[in-house]
């Protein structure tokens, strides 16, 4: 039919070329932009997937860069005790040099003046180093209180209350109790300062015999226990370890004190290789110099008959004890400063760095004397403490430093591979893209063309009126 009202033709060809048309401007945004989704109109749903991968992406580089600087904190805080190791190592040259006995009093004072120095600096930069404005090893805010334990004294048998080691002398084997003062140094020492442990005597002697470490300045002392079965004889010592820094110093002094105070309750039995403390039992010096041995009378052909003799003798007994909780357990206090490092996008993707106070009293050599020969023997073990305290805590500096590089590592692979699922959904394919744009340029030509056509078929009719 032939209309000059409705030309549907050039309605439809119009309509077709309107929607190559807009086709054709979405798909030059995308082109031109670089995207797929220049709005949600264009993939609602992809949309929000990629903004929450973006979030990731974006959360997880800023976490690198956080992660970043913990490694630079670590290596500001490794330099700062590297210096104080190379100080530390000074202090020790020096103080060999003021032990030689070619040295004048004049030139001693001339080296403690040195030293003094070097110790003062080592305060000054555990004060003074900061990063960021933070001091480092100082007041920095969050802290940590960490509960350290210590066995001061070592042995098998204190955990478990009575002689359960086997001592073996001239092929035999005795029940025994260890008592290993290795672990005591020039800064726990003070530990032991009134504390003390206690033995039974045996089976058939409820004799209780306790010893006490005390800071006497040169005062001990030997009584009697008035509750005791034998009261002949004294039950109660009190041992002075003043002035003392190590744990063979300790074992020398508890043995020469015993040997000097003997607590024998049976004079005719003589000991072959120790002292006499009970009627059944021998304080015994072990090839180690920090160590002591307790050990019975009684022996036996194997270190399991031993064993197995103090098993079922003294466990559960109050006969045959060796009570050495008390000198045993020690706790020290390390306060660190905690520096929180925020390397994830989420809440509570974190990691703390941990680093430990530092300053010249807490290394214990604020007091270095290096005047004389005994305060230089006293010196050397003050510096030796603290250079293992500075390497514990330039290893743990470092092993958290690596922590920080591996947490980089795997973020950046993480951001990478996101990066790489936000792209498929929402970069645009530009060749795919092109290859649209060609063809909807033809359908846009070819539309204009059809649109033109259709417009003629009006003329036509007008033709026929005329």
């Amino acid at each position: 039919m032939s209309s000059i009202v409705n030309n549907m033709q050039a309605m439809n060809a119009s309509r077709n070329l309107n929607v190559t048309t807009g086709r054709k401007a979405s798909n030059t945004e995308k082109l031109s932009s670089g995207y797929r989704i220049n709005r949600a109109a264009d993939d609602a749903a992809g949309l929000s997937i990629s903004e929450k991968m973006r979030r990731q992406i974006r959360g997880l580089e800023q976490g690198v860069r956080n992660s970043s600087d913990g490694v630079s904190l670590c290596q500001v805080a490794d330099g700062a005790l590297a210096e104080v190791h190379d100080m530390l190592n000074r202090v020790t040259e020096l103080t060999i040099q003021s032990a030689n006995g070619t040295m004048t009093k004049f030139e001693r004072t001339a080296i403690q003046d040195e030293v003094s120095n070097i110790v003062s600096e080592i305060s000054r930069v555990g004060t003074t180093t900061t990063f960021n404005g933070m001091h480092i090893f100082d007041l920095a805010g969050l802290t940590k209180e960490e509960l350290i334990q210590v066995d001061l004294v070592k042995s098998p048998s204190a955990d478990k209350g009575y002689l359960s080691e086997a001592y073996e002398f001239n092929n035999r084997y005795y029940p025994s109790a260890t008592m290993d003062f290795s672990s005591i140094n020039v800064a726990n020492i003070k530990k032991l300062y009134d504390k003390s442990f206690s033995f039974t005597c045996s089976v058939s002697c409820p004799e209780t015999f306790e010893f006490k470490f005390i800071d006497g300045n040169g005062k001990q002392s030997a009584f009697l226990n008035p509750e005791t079965v034998n009261k002949s004889v004294p039950h109660y010592y009190q041992i002075d370890i003043h002035g003392m820094t190590n744990g063979s110093q300790v074992a020398k002094a508890l043995y020469n004190f015993v040997e000097t105070h003997p607590a024998r309750t049976n004079t005719t039995q003589q000991p072959d290789n120790g002292l006499m403390v009970s009627h059944s039992n021998i304080l015994v010096k072990d090839k180690d110099s920090s160590k002591l041995i307790l050990r019975s009378i009684n022996n036996f052909a194997t270190a399991e008959d031993a064993i197995k003799y103090g098993e079922n003798t003294y466990k559960g007994s109050q006969y045959g004890q060796a009570n050495f909780a008390e000198i045993k357990g020690s706790a020290d206090t390390r306060i660190s400063n905690l520096f929180p490092i925020q390397s994830g996008a989420e809440d509570g993707e974190k990691l703390e760095l941990e680093i430990e106070r530092m300053n010249s009293l807490l290394l214990g050599i604020s007091e270095l004397d290096v005047t004389t020969v005994p305060g230089c023997n006293d010196a050397l073990e003050r510096t030796e403490f603290a250079m293992l305290a500075i390497s514990r805590q330039r290893a743990k500096i470092g092993a958290q430093q690596n922590r920080l590089g591996s947490t980089i590592s795997n973020e950046d692979n993480v951001v990478e591979n996101t990066a790489a699922a936000e792209s498929r959904i929402r970069d645009m394919d530009m060749s795919t893209g092109m290859v649209m744009q060609s063809m909807l340029n033809i359908l846009d030509q070819a539309g204009q063309s059809m649109l033109t056509q259709a417009n003629q078929v009006n003329r036509d009719v007008i033709r026929l009126i005329s």
